[in-house]
């Protein structure tokens, strides 16, 4: 398996019975498995942690150097079966460039550790931000060959439900159908969060709790109750409520640190280019319909969309989409009437509920 876009798939693979691949490079935007991965190599081939003190070293991308990682991939390991090298923010290693001369790709330099192997070494190479290898490079080719190239593409608002039972499981948690509704309203698409709050609810529920958990302890113990979050504002706006619009936008806004306008505003423009695309559905009244045309698989999600489709005309939706890119050029002090985050929030929701 020389690349996978299925995380999870080579997470399933990580056992202690199962022979490693002797270089794992983690790319993507979804970091939570960047992270998952990389914790699952080191606890199922070196379950001893007294090895890790000599033989699991921890290097990164910024301070380090090509010869660093292949020196500590050539060391022998002492008292233990094998040794781990990690390298953590390896885009301080990928070069801009599009060329392969030279200096231009630094990793290249890890294709000596194919031809000329340790084989009682494993290399992790976590690679963050954004950034990617390109695979059509020979030297990309090359380690492909060898290890394994795992890519961890970024989870669309539709994509996230699949993933919550098995995180909260991780947690001992059980969540009726209505609680993974409520979790992935607040929650977005952030695993890593997902996570955290998963963990914070299995340490304030009580043991018998655990099994069936139901939406209104979920609000209660994690406290999202008393928080807005751009899904509310996104769902407020689909259903054409305008109090109820305004109202979390006044909320949102009022914390720009915590829910800046730049961060706001990519998440309507998503809904409502969507709902531009469920404007050509062949039954725009049918959720099946709906769901085919956006190629969503889950009617929780779908929802907003129907309502979308009820309360807004493929003219207005246009109109809207333009605004949008309006207000984010003026996040961003492209016009001179820029105003404040809370002013282009407020402008946004008053323009779309005209």
């Amino acid at each position: 398996m020389p690349y996978s876009d299925k995380p999870q798939e080579i997470l399933s693979q990580i056992r202690a019975d199962e022979k490693p691949f002797p270089i794992y490079i983690l790319m993507g935007e979804e970091e939570y498995f960047t992270d998952k991965i990389e914790k699952k190599i080191v606890s199922a081939y070196m379950p001893n942690e007294d090895e890790r003190d000599f033989n699991y070293t921890i290097l990164y991308g910024s301070t380090c150097t090509i010869e660093d990682i292949v020196a500590s991939c050539r060391r022998y390991p002492m008292g233990g079966n094998r040794t781990i090298v990690v390298v953590r923010e390896a885009q301080g290693l990928i070069s801009s460039s599009t060329s392969e001369s030279g200096s231009g790709q630094p990793l290249a330099g890890l294709t000596q550790l194919l031809t000329h192997p340790n084989p009682f070494n494993i290399l992790v190479v976590s690679i963050k931000g954004g950034k990617k290898l390109n695979r059509r490079m020979s030297f990309v080719k090359e380690l492909e060959k060898g290890g394994v190239l795992v890519e961890s593409k970024e989870i669309r608002d539709y994509q996230i439900t699949p993933y919550i039972q098995p995180i909260a499981a991780e947690h001992g948690l059980q969540l009726s159908m209505q609680s993974q509704d409520v979790v992935a309203a607040r929650i977005g698409t952030d695993l890593i969060r997902l996570d955290s709050e998963m963990e914070k609810l299995a340490t304030a529920l009580p043991p018998n709790a655990k099994q069936m958990v139901t939406p209104e302890m979920v609000l209660e113990y994690t406290g999202w109750n008393k928080e807005y979050s751009v899904f509310d504002l996104r769902k407020a706006l689909a259903f054409g409520q305008r109090g109820e619009a305004m109202k979390v936008a006044i909320a949102l806004a009022a914390d720009e640190k915590k829910t800046p306008v730049q961060m706001i505003l990519p998440q309507i423009f998503s809904y409502f280019a969507n709902l531009l695309i469920a404007f050509y559905a062949v039954d725009r009244s049918n959720e099946q319909s709906v769901m085919k045309q956006l190629g969503i698989s889950n009617r929780f999600f779908v929802r907003e969309y129907m309502a979308g489709l009820r309360n807004y005309r493929a003219s207005k939706v246009l109109n809207i989409i333009k605004y949008i890119r309006r207000c984010d050029a003026r996040s961003k002090g492209m016009y001179s009437d820029e105003g404040s985050g809370e002013e282009i929030l407020l402008d946004l929701v008053l323009f779309i509920m005209s």
